[in-house]
């Protein structure tokens, strides 16, 4: 085919090009074909008599504002991202009053910042060319490179969380509900994760969430802004994370994501107004003060002086319980009751997003599995794959 090209540079360059590509296909397939084959069984709901509470003990006075989802100038700005200076990420977010925003670049960890106290190294996992199935990586150690571009399998899922978890205090299933990467089907399935990305300025992931949650999976809810133009100010202060934790030590912060003393918040009626309307609401925003369980009553109350709204979400996503202008919501849970989170709507149109009550059947919770390495299906499909492999090398070597 290449022989009636008769500039010989250009002959070569169009070999290579065919070679690398013809080499990346190969190295694709390979990734596809050596997955693991995973047992799965839909997840049990929680039952027990006893209740965790994350917030138990919780000091009311320690919350910190984190977004662990915001995108730089990286790649000679190919990627969405190309406005977004490390300086002027700084300026933006120490304005809203945030006590950390992490750089989350695609398959590269942003060094920026890692002077500072409280610096968590992090990226966004994924290439996604028609499906986007990506992972919010916290706390990384180093970058798996290996991904699965295309159309992913329930198997290709798990897996891909698997990996990540080896190289990350948390792999975070990320805007759900935005590329649809992850159905809510699948989280009633996929385990081994601790942390959902809910709330994201692309789409909430409140469905994928209840679906995990009414299985059993004890997941907690983060927030972030995704920023992909930090000089657009209706991209920045949209959704964040309050952690309860008494300072920034990086260990500290986790073990506080990793027991759910947390909560995610949606502060999208402001996405459009002045920014330095944002600002100023977002240095009046209350914080919780109590989320307690007296008995089998959960308390909530906030500094705000008036709920407007409180609802009792449990099984399912069903509401249990609505309360309007209250100072204190309340909600006696039922012997039936397999959790119950609490959704807040205070002044100005903010939503708080409270992690679940769960029950369990010992006082500290042990996380179900719900996937495993089926290896006689795993070995069965990779004999037949070499078959087929030798069988296709055989069938051209005997044409040509």
């Amino acid at each position: 085919m290449y022989k009636r090209i008769k500039n010989k540079f250009l002959r070569w360059f169009l070999i290579a090009i065919t070679g690398l590509f013809g080499l990346l296909v190969a190295y694709w397939l390979f990734v596809y074909l050596i997955t693991p084959r995973y047992t799965f069984r839909e997840g049990r709901p929680f039952h027990g008599e006893y209740l965790y509470n994350p917030y138990q003990g919780m000091d009311s006075s320690q919350w910190k504002q984190y977004n662990f989802h915001c995108h730089s100038r990286k790649y000679f700005g190919i990627t969405n991202g190309r406005r977004s200076k490390e300086q002027s990420i700084d300026s933006v977010y120490q304005l809203l009053g945030y006590d950390h925003y992490g750089i989350s670049d695609y398959m590269s960890i942003n060094p920026h910042g890692n002077d500072r106290p409280g610096y968590i190294p992090g990226y966004e996992h994924g290439y996604g060319f028609i499906r986007k199935t990506h992972q919010l990586c916290i706390g990384a150690q180093d970058i798996s490179y290996m991904d699965y571009p295309f159309m992913q399998s329930l198997d290709m899922k798990q897996h891909m969380l698997n990996v990540l978890h080896q190289h990350n205090r948390f792999a975070v299933p990320a805007h759900a509900a935005y590329t649809r990467g992850y159905k809510v089907s699948d989280m009633r399935y996929l385990s081994g994760y601790r942390l959902l990305e809910v709330l994201n300025p692309y789409g909430c992931s409140v469905e994928h969430w209840d679906a995990a949650l009414s299985t059993g999976h004890r997941v907690y809810a983060i927030g972030d802004d995704d920023t992909h133009n930090i000089l657009n100010p209706n991209e920045v202060g949209r959704n964040f994370t309050m952690i309860n934790t008494i300072d920034m030590e990086p260990k500290n912060v986790y073990d506080a994501l990793e027991r759910g003393c947390a909560y995610a918040v949606d502060f999208h009626s402001y996405f459009d107004k002045p920014f330095a309307l944002k600002v100023e609401r977002m240095h009046e925003l209350p914080h919780l003060t109590r989320c307690e369980l007296v008995g089998d009553t959960l308390f909530v109350e906030t500094s705000a002086s008036l709920i407007e709204m409180a609802d009792f979400i449990g099984q399912d996503g069903k509401v249990l319980k609505h309360e309007e202008y209250v100072q204190q919501a309340h909600y006696v849970i039922q012997p039936n009751d397999t959790y119950v989170r609490v959704l807040l709507r205070m002044p100005n149109l903010t939503y708080f997003y409270l992690n679940p009550i769960t029950r369990h059947t010992d006082p500290t919770p042990v996380d179900q599995v719900t996937a495993e390495i089926n290896m006689v299906q795993t070995v069965m499909f990779y004999i037949i794959y070499l078959v087929v492999i030798v069988l296709c090398i055989l069938r051209v070597l005997k044409k040509r």
